[in-house]
């Protein structure tokens, strides 16, 4: 199912006009891009003088409009080392925020990952990490600051018994049988997850362009936040589907996960488990239903990872040792 999406003449003629002005050529056509929930226009641009650019426009309500300024900033100081396309600029207009880029080359990867895009994209996100740690970009969130709000799941479960429309009934066997656990855990998660590396924070599959080179390019930097650099494997990791794949051997298969601290990896997944067992009981906004699915697979990686992780090491941590 794709992502419902507006047309380039819905935005207002004098934006348009400027990013004509700015591009130097006429926009014959803007053809969009699938991947993604952003509710607004995503599409490749074709100039008339046969020039293509990406382009990204959303009316800027007060409730959408901060990733996207976000997305802005950190854009324009992302270093030539990171692999992601260039900024060209950004306009707020007439009610409407645009973004144009640089096209990158390359396609999205299949789902399940093929071996050969999934190494790319594991060797992205390492080119990424040693660009970008520590972060050179100030003023940027924090992971914890970028969740405030949304990693109480747990804790409410426990307290009340239910957490808006998630009842502690419907939650599955394992999950209650550790409540008390995942909400201790989720209590501390977030002084508990901290580094210093800028992190995308959404690598999904449909945020990544493989080139026939075997290249891989990141785009859609939209919730970049500060944290450790293990914190994008894990949301690769659990926001495509990996098929058959163990998600914990090719975590320590990259060096950042070989030495990130197992109970700081397993807050992160407490809190992202949470998160997603709220977002995935909500329906998916009108323009992306489906949405609902992509956080239900989540969920489900998500814990199921937690699970195997805790076996391994024969039982899971005791909430004295988390607090």
């Amino acid at each position: 199912m794709r992502t419902a999406r507006r047309a380039w003449a819905e935005v207002t003629p004098a934006l348009r006009d400027e990013v004509e002005q700015r591009l130097g050529s006429p926009v014959r056509e803007v053809e969009d891009r699938r991947g993604g929930f952003s509710w607004g226009v995503v599409g490749v641009a074709a100039l008339a003088d046969g020039e293509q650019v990406f382009v990204k426009a959303i009316q800027s309500s007060p409730d959408a409009v901060g990733d996207h300024r976000a997305e802005v900033g950190v854009s324009a100081r992302l270093p030539a080392a990171v692999p992601a396309p260039r900024l060209r600029f950004g306009l707020e207009r007439d009610g409407w925020l645009l973004r144009c880029f640089d096209l990158a080359p390359g396609v999205l990867p299949h789902e399940p990952w093929l071996d050969h895009e999934l190494a790319a994209a594991l060797a992205m996100l390492d080119a990424c990490a040693e660009a970008l740690t520590p972060s050179p970009i100030t003023g940027v969130p924090t992971v914890a600051a970028r969740m405030a709000g949304r990693c109480e799941t747990w804790r409410a479960l426990e307290r009340d018994g239910t957490h808006d429309v998630v009842s502690g009934a419907a939650l599955g066997a394992w999950e209650r049988e550790h409540l008390r656990l995942l909400a201790a855990i989720e209590a501390r998660w977030a002084e508990l997850v901290v580094g210093d590396t800028l992190l995308h924070f959404d690598p999904r599959f449909d945020n990544i362009l493989i080139d026939d080179h075997g290249t891989a390019r990141l785009v859609d930097w939209s919730r970049a936040c500060t944290g450790p650099a293990w914190v994008d494997l894990v949301c690769l990791l659990m926001e495509s589907d990996l098929g058959a794949r163990d998600p914990q051997e090719i975590f320590l298969a990259s060096a950042a996960g070989r030495d990130a601290d197992p109970l700081r990896v397993d807050a992160f997944l407490v809190a992202l488990g949470g998160y997603w067992t709220h977002t995935a009981a909500l329906p998916g906004p009108a323009h992306a239903p489906h949405l609902r699915e992509r956080r239900e697979h989540s969920r489900r990686a998500t814990m199921s990872w937690l699970r195997s992780r805790w076996a391994a090491d024969g039982a899971a941590p005791t909430v004295g040792a988390v607090r």
